[in-house]
């Protein structure tokens, strides 16, 4: 079995934490995935209580929120390398590019270590 195996499993509704960017504002974020596509993946980051955002909008993500505390926060694959779950793997989003669907059944070379 593959050790990078999450990248040809399906991520809806595992836990997806962003561990670099080139926006620092992003790094740390998680939430459970509620949506993919191409190039965007969606987290719902839920809070006790609706937080203020006091940082500028960045062109790579949208929030919105509603009135339930509920958080929908989307990314641009291509700004955030990220984990899943509590994988020690990190997943470039810039070599995720491709459709849901096609990137399940897609083979990835192993990138060497130490690189």
């Amino acid at each position: 079995m593959s050790e990078h195996l999450s990248q040809n499993l399906p991520w809806l509704g595992r836990r997806l934490t962003v561990v670099d960017s080139p926006d620092s504002s992003l790094v740390g974020r998680t939430g459970r995935v509620i949506d993919e596509t191409m190039r965007t993946v969606a987290i719902d980051e839920s809070f006790p209580a609706p937080a203020s955002s006091d940082s500028p909008d960045s062109p790579s993500t949208t929030d919105t929120t509603d009135t339930t505390g509920y958080r929908k926060v989307v990314f641009g694959k291509a700004a955030i390398k990220f984990q899943l779950d509590d994988e020690k793997f990190v997943i470039d989003g810039s070599k995720m590019q491709f459709r849901p669907e096609d990137r399940i059944n897609r083979r990835f070379k192993a990138e060497p270590m130490g690189e």
